[in-house]
């Protein structure tokens, strides 16, 4: 059981742990997960949509793949690609500030490499194995 020490000691740390209380302050926090876009999903555009389609079917030719799970591993392959496309331009201007912004970069390509090796597992199972909706 925590001593009143202890209790009292942990109500001052949740005081300055709570987040940012000022709008300028939030408004400011709000913006961190989308400093340069890795946190949100590909863009809904023509040639992301066609880099998709055309990975997928050169996955699916000849094989006997789900449509979704190509284009699960189509997906996966462009975030790695956008990842490392990020990490070259801040390795260009590479300043000390940029360190830590390189070091998310690191976190967003692992999710990319395990969504990409889900994918690569996906593939590699027999269609005859799988369950299909309905």
């Amino acid at each position: 059981m925590a001593t009143e020490m202890q209790i009292a000691a942990n109500r001052a740390n949740a005081k300055r742990s709570t987040g940012p209380k000022t709008a300028a302050g939030k408004q400011r926090s709000s913006g961190n997960a989308f400093r340069h876009g890795l946190s949100g999903p590909l863009p809904a555009d023509a040639l992301t949509t066609a880099a998709i389609e055309g990975i997928a079917r050169a996955v699916v030719a000849g094989a006997d793949f789900a449509p979704e799970e190509a284009i699960a591993f189509a997906t996966s392959q462009l975030e790695l690609r956008r990842i490392r496309e990020v990490r070259k331009d801040l390795l260009m201007d590479l300043a000390p500030r940029e360190l830590r912004r390189l070091a998310a970069l690191d976190r967003y390509e692992r999710v990319a490499l395990t969504k990409s090796r889900w994918a690569r597992r996906s593939l590699a199972k027999p269609a005859h194995n799988q369950v299909q909706a309905t």
